[in-house]
C-alpha cells in the first residue's frame, strides 16, 4: 500500500473503457448511488486450504498482470495514471476474518475499494468443514469476463501444483495491458470523422434518433439511470443448445447470429418491431499475447437489420453477416465516436441508455474447453453487485450445463413485467429454433 501511494504518474492514459468507468463511478458518488462495478468470481475446493500457497499464487497473479500495477486520481476532471516501479512491492498478507454468517460475507465483498484506490480487488476464502470456497472481488477497471480464465489457471490450477509438490506452471508470457491502453489512444488520435468505421457508427446512432438502441417495452422509467434488479434464466439444457447451435450452422451462422435473430423475432412477437437493432460486446484482444492478459479489453458491435415476416434461418445468417462485417467496429470505442460528433445535429452527446446482448461461450477463446470443464466441476460461478446501471444489458452464456441468461433492468414493476415477458418470449424463439433438429439428437442417442 504504501509503494503504490508513491508510485509516480505515467504518461499512458487510462484505457476509453477505464476513463468512462472512472467518469461513472464519480457521477454515481455524487449523486450517492451504489454502482454495479465487481466481478465477484468463485469456485469450491475439496479440503482445508493451505493459506501460505494461497497466498503465493494470488500474489503471483497480481504481479503477473500490469493492469493491477496502476492506481488513477482524478485532476481538475482529467484522470492521472499512476504505476508502481517495482511489482515485486506487490506482496499480499492473509488474514483471519474468524465465523462469519452469509451476510458478513456479502459486506465483505461489497466493501471492495472503489476504483480510484489502488486495491480494488480482494481475494479470500471460506472454510468449511468438507472444503472451501475461493472468491475473487475485482473491480471492472481491471477485468472483463475473461479473467475466469486468468484466475482457474493462475490461482486455481497453480494452487493446486503448489499443494502437489510440482514446479511453477509455465503459463506463457503475458502482454502488457499498459500497451494495450497506449496503443488504443494511439489509434484514436489518428481517427477522424472521415474516417469509415466513425462514419458507419454515426449512421448507427442516426438511425436510433441520435442515441444507442432502445429496448422494445416499457421500463417504467424516463432516466437513464436506475437502480437494477437481475433475473436469470436457464434457457437450453446442454443437449438442446447443441441442437440449436446445429441450426445456426445450418442457417450459414454461428450461435451469435441465432441468438441475435431469436432476439430479432422476441421483438417482432411482442413489441412489432419490424427493424432489430442492438449492441453486443466483443474482446478486443487480437494476439496470442493479448489472450493472455487480463484487463478491459472489451468493444461492441453495432447490430441492425430488417425483421419484416423473415424466418429463423434467413434472420440468423443475416444477423451473422451483419456481426462479421461490422466487427471492425468494436476497436473504434464509443466514447470516441461521440467526441469526435460532438456538435452533430443527428448524435446525441452521451452513449447511455438503451440495450446490450451479450454471448460468451466458455468452451472457447479466450476461455477453453479445458477451463469450462474444470469450471463445471469446481461449481463455478460470476455475480456482479447490485446498483445503479445504465441501461438493460441481457447476459448469455453457454456452458456445460447449456445456456443460461441473466438480464439487469429498473427495478420497478414495469420494467419487471416487461423483462419476464421478454426472457419468456426469448426462450421460446431459442427453443423452436432447436427443435427442427431434436429429433435428429435423439436418433443418434438411440445408436449409441
Amino acid at each position: 500500500m504504501e509503494s503504490a501511494k508513491r508510485a509516480p504518474v505515467s504518461p499512458t492514459l487510462p484505457s476509453y473503457e477505464q476513463e468512462q468507468h472512472l467518469h461513472a463511478f464519480r457521477a454515481c458518488e455524487q449523486r450517492h448511488e451504489a454502482m454495479a462495478r465487481l466481478l465477484v468470481v468463485v469456485w469450491e475446493e475439496p479440503g482445508r486450504c493451505d493459506p501460505r500457497a494461497m497466498t503465493h499464487v494470488v500474489t503471483a497473479h497480481l504481479r503477473r498482470h500490469d493492469t493491477y500495477h496502476s492506481w488513477f486520481e482524478e485532476r481538475d476532471g482529467t484522470i492521472v495514471r499512476h504505476i508502481l516501479a517495482d511489482p515485486a512491492a506487490i506482496q499480499m498478507e492473509p488474514m483471519a476474518l474468524g465465523e462469519v454468517r452469509a451476510e458478513d460475507w456479502q459486506k465483505h465483498v461489497m466493501a471492495t475499494p472503489a476504483p480510484f484506490a489502488w486495491d480494488c480487488f480482494r481475494f479470500g476464502i471460506l472454510q468449511r468443514a468438507n472444503g472451501f470456497t475461493f472468491f475473487a472481488s475485482i473491480d471492472h477497471l481491471h477485468a472483463d469476463a475473461t479473467v475466469i480464465a486468468f484466475l482457474m489457471t493462475e490461482i486455481r490450477s497453480a494452487y493446486r501444483a503448489v499443494l502437489d509438490g510440482e514446479g511453477p506452471l509455465q503459463l506463457g508470457q503475458p502482454g502488457s495491458y499498459l500497451d494495450y491502453c497506449g496503443n488504443q489512444r494511439q489509434r484514436a488520435a489518428a481517427t477522424t470523422l472521415a474516417d469509415p468505421e466513425v462514419t458507419r457508427w454515426i449512421a448507427f446512432l442516426h438511425r436510433n434518433s441520435g442515441r444507442m438502441p432502445a429496448f422494445a417495452l416499457p421500463l417504467g422509467v424516463p432516466e437513464d439511470r436506475y437502480h437494477a434488479e437481475y433475473v436469470h434464466v436457464d434457457i437450453l439444457e446442454d443437449a438442446v443448445m447443441d441442437a440449436f447451435e446445429s441450426a445456426c450452422h445450418a442457417a450459414g451462422a454461428r450461435a451469435i447470429g441465432g441468438l441475435l435473430a431469436c432476439a430479432a423475432l422476441t421483438e417482432r412477437e411482442l413489441a412489432g418491431r419490424s427493424r432489430y437493432s442492438v449492441v453486443t460486446p466483443t474482446t478486443t484482444r487480437r494476439s496470442p499475447q493479448a489472450f493472455r492478459t487480463t484487463g478491459w479489453c472489451v468493444g461492441v458491435v453495432p447490430i441492425d437489420f430488417d425483421v419484416q415476416q423473415r424466418t429463423f434461418p434467413e434472420l440468423a445468417l443475416t444477423a451473422q453477416d451483419n456481426f462479421d462485417e461490422r466487427l471492425s467496429l468494436a476497436d473504434i470505442p464509443i466514447e470516441l465516436v461521440l467526441e469526435l460528433a460532438a456538435g452533430l445535429p443527428t448524435v446525441g452527446p452521451v452513449a447511455t441508455g438503451g440495450v446490450m446482448l451479450s454471448y460468451m461461450d466458455v468452451n472457447v477463446a479466450p476461455l477453453s474447453a479445458h477451463i469450462a470443464r474444470e469450471w463445471h466441476q469446481a461449481n463455478g460461478r460470476v455475480y456482479i453487485n447490485q446498483g445503479i446501471a445504465a441501461q438493460v444489458a441481457i447476459w448469455l452464456f453457454r456452458t456445460q450445463r447449456g445456456l443460461s441468461l441473466t438480464a439487469a433492468y429498473p427495478a420497478n414493476s414495469t420494467a419487471r413485467a416487461s423483462m419476464h415477458r421478454y426472457v419468456a418470449a426469448f426462450a421460446g424463439a431459442c427453443r423452436m429454433a432447436a427443435d427442427a433438429l431434436m429429433p435428429t439428437y435423439s436418433d443418434v442417442g438411440r445408436e449409441r
